[in-house]
């Protein structure tokens, strides 16, 4: 019985979650209240605030839920050794494409609504999470340069190169976000998606890839 009770309130604050991403989704943090997550769900307010005590711990559990959405899947892809890096590389900014594109562009929106709320815990938590991400793409561009296929010179260290990675989805996200119409397809994201890999490493084009 007590485990029964447990695994409804569980069930409870991911529906809570679940509509509360929704709201933010359509409308930012601006215009996020108690009332209308509660209106949304179903709930009372007074219910809302049994499963989640403020709206602040709302917005951690969202980052939370970005985190698991994204970092989850990205860290098996970059532990998956059998692929080369560079493949790593590849399928870790595909997957977070996928994310935007999946979620109306979640991940940027959630990251300026938190860091725009100058909450110092909250945005430490986005900062974790954004951390976290940074140093894996570190990871495994390192370990693609290390391979030394087709190495140039890189023009840019690491830690900027990084950020090279960072900017395509980031920009997808921005473009699905005000323009959807121009979304440029898998096959263009693809291609995208390879040849800003291939500049990150230090690596010439696309040659010799299918």
């Amino acid at each position: 019985m007590e485990t029964d009770r447990r695994r409804q309130g569980t069930d409870r604050r991911e529906q809570i979650l679940d509509r509360t991403l929704e709201l933010v989704r359509e409308g930012g943090l601006a215009g996020l209240t108690i009332r209308r997550i509660a209106e949304r769900v179903g709930f009372t307010e007074a219910a809302i605030y049994r499963h989640w005590p403020s709206k602040k711990a709302l917005l951690a559990g969202l980052v939370d839920r970005l985190e698991e959405m994204l970092l989850g899947p990205i860290r098996a892809l970059a532990e998956d050794t059998e692929k080369d890096p560079r493949e790593r590389l590849e399928k870790v900014l595909a997957h977070h494409q996928r994310v935007i594109l999946e979620t109306d562009s979640l991940p940027i929106l959630l990251l300026a609504e938190v860091v725009a709320t100058r909450d110092e815990e909250l945005v430490d938590r986005m900062r974790s999470v954004l951390a976290s991400y940074l140093a894996l793409l570190e990871d495994l561009l390192g370990q693609a340069r290390r391979r030394g296929e087709r190495l140039e010179a890189p023009a840019l260290p690491p830690r900027d190169a990084v950020l090279l990675l960072l900017g395509l989805p980031a920009a997808l996200a921005i473009r699905h976000r005000l323009i959807p119409q121009k979304d440029p397809g898998p096959r263009k994201r693809r291609n995208l998606t390879r040849a800003v890999v291939a500049a990150a490493i230090g690596t010439g084009g696309l040659e010799g890839r299918p």
